[in-house]
C-alpha cells in the first residue's frame, strides 16, 4: 500500500508543478463544464428557437383557417342569396310566361271571333253580290235564270240532313245552286258536292228540271278551281272591284245532279 504523499516529501518544485497540474486539470474541467453548458444553451436555445417556429406556424396556420372559414361563410352567403334571387327570377319569369300565354290564348280567341265574324260578314257581302249579279252573268253566257233566292235552308223532319243553298237561280227548265265563299279552298268544294248529292231529296219542287251547280268566290285556293272544273262545276270569280266573271264552259259538259 501507497503512502500519501505529504509536503515534506516533496521539494518546492515539486510542490509547484503539482499546484500547476491541479490548476490545469481544474482549469481543462472548467472549460469542459463550459463548453458542456454552451452546448446545453444552444440546444435550449434551438429548442426555443424550434417552439417560436411551431408557434409562429400555429398561428399563421390559425389565421388561415380563420380567413377561409370567412371566406367560405362569404361564398356560402353569396351563393345563398344567388339562389333566392334566382328562384325569384324563375318565379317572375314563371308569371311572366303564364300571363303571356295567357295573353295569347286570349288574343287567338279574340283574332277567331273577329275572323268568323269578319268571315260571315265578307260572305254574307259577297252573296249579296251573287244574288244580284249573276243572273246578267249566266244570261251574257247563254243561261236565262229569271228566278233567284238566297240562303235557303231545308232539313228533313229528324233533323240529321240538313242543307242550305246560298243563292238558287232556275227557270222552268234548270235550277243552278250557287256555294258562296270569300276564300275557297278544295274541301269546301268537296263538301259542296257532298251537299249537293242531297239537293233533290230536300228541294223536291226542283224535280223535272235540270240541276247544275256553281262557286261563286272572291278567292280560290291554288288547285281549287281546276278541282271544281274537274267536277264538272260551273265557277265564278268576284274581284276586288265588285266585276263577275265565269269560267268558259259547255253546257252539255257540266254535272247534272
Amino acid at each position: 500500500m501507497e503512502r500519501e504523499v505529504t509536503q515534506k516529501d516533496l521539494d518546492l518544485p515539486q510542490l509547484q508543478q503539482m499546484v500547476l497540474e491541479n490548476t490545469e486539470r481544474i482549469n481543462r474541467n472548467k472549460h469542459l463544464i463550459d463548453l458542456m453548458r454552451m452546448e446545453k444553451n444552444g440546444q435550449s436555445e434551438k429548442l426555443s428557437d424550434i417552439d417560436h417556429r411551431a408557434k409562429s406556424f400555429r398561428e399563421e396556420f390559425e389565421e388561415s383557417m380563420r380567413r377561409s372559414a370567412a371566406r367560405m361563410d362569404r361564398l356560402e352567403r353569396f351563393a345563398e342569396t344567388s339562389r333566392l334571387e334566382q328562384e325569384k327570377r324563375n318565379r317572375d319569369l314563371d308569371a311572366r310566361f303564364a300571363e303571356t300565354d295567357r295573353q295569347l290564348k286570349e288574343t287567338s280567341l279574340e283574332v277567331k271571333r273577329l275572323s268568323r265574324q269578319l268571315s260571315g260578314t265578307t260572305g254574307h257581302i259577297v252573296e249579296g253580290l251573287v244574288s244580284s249579279s249573276t243572273e246578267k252573268l249566266f244570261e251574257k253566257a247563254g243561261l236565262v235564270l229569271h228566278n233567284s233566292g238566297k240562303n235557303l235552308k231545308r232539313s228533313l223532319p229528324s233533323g240529321h240532313v240538313k242543307m242550305e243553298v246560298d243563292v238558287l237561280l232556275s227557270n222552268e227548265e234548270m235550277a243552278v245552286p250557287i256555294e258562296v265563299k270569300a276564300n275557297c279552298t278544295k274541301d269546301d268544294v268537296r263538301w259542296f258536292l257532298h251537299q249537293m248529292g242531297l239537293f233533290r231529296r230536300l228541294f223536291p219542287e226542283y224535280d223535272g228540271k235540270e240541276v247544275v251547280a256553281a262557286i261563286a268566290a272572291i278567292n280560290y285556293e291554288k288547285g281549287v278551281a281546276e278541282l271544281a272544273h274537274r267536277e264538272k262545276l260551273l265557277v265564278i270569280r268576284v274581284n276586288s272591284d265588285d266585276i263577275f266573271s265565269i269560267d268558259p264552259f259547255r253546257k252539255d259538259e257540266l254535272r247534272r245532279f
